[in-house]
């Protein structure tokens, strides 16, 4: 009985919103880790801690035209957002990322790559 109280008053947990953007830049195989490192550590960004390790150890194992997928659940500005990152590797050790998300996750993930363009 006191589960089933209890369960009325807990907070019911959000949903992201919709995938509804997109941004993507060509990276040299080096500069991917770094780049999912530094997005990571932006403090607008609650990612799980794994997730530029396992972009990045699976990076060697992508052929010329293979594409791979990843979507990752977490927070931006403390509300739940979903991250899909695509990589597609259209040249030896030059990965096209691409990253789908909501307008304002997609606009805090381009400005970070315009740091790296500029």
């Amino acid at each position: 009985m006191l589960q089933f109280l209890t369960s009325l008053f807990k907070p019911k947990p959000t949903e992201a919103p919709p995938i509804t953007s997109e941004t993507s830049m060509n990276f040299s195989g080096e500069e991917v880790g770094p780049f999912l490192n530094r997005l990571a550590d932006n403090p607008r960004f609650a990612l799980p801690r794994d997730i530029a390790a396992a972009i990045t150890d699976a990076l060697p194992e992508l052929t010329l035209d293979e594409t791979r997928r990843w979507r990752i659940d977490g927070d931006f500005d403390g509300v739940a957002m979903r991250l899909e990152i695509q990589i597609y590797m259209d040249d030896i050790n030059a990965p096209d990322l691409s990253f789908h998300s909501s307008a304002e996750v997609v606009a805090e993930i381009d400005q970070a790559l315009k740091q790296l363009d500029g």
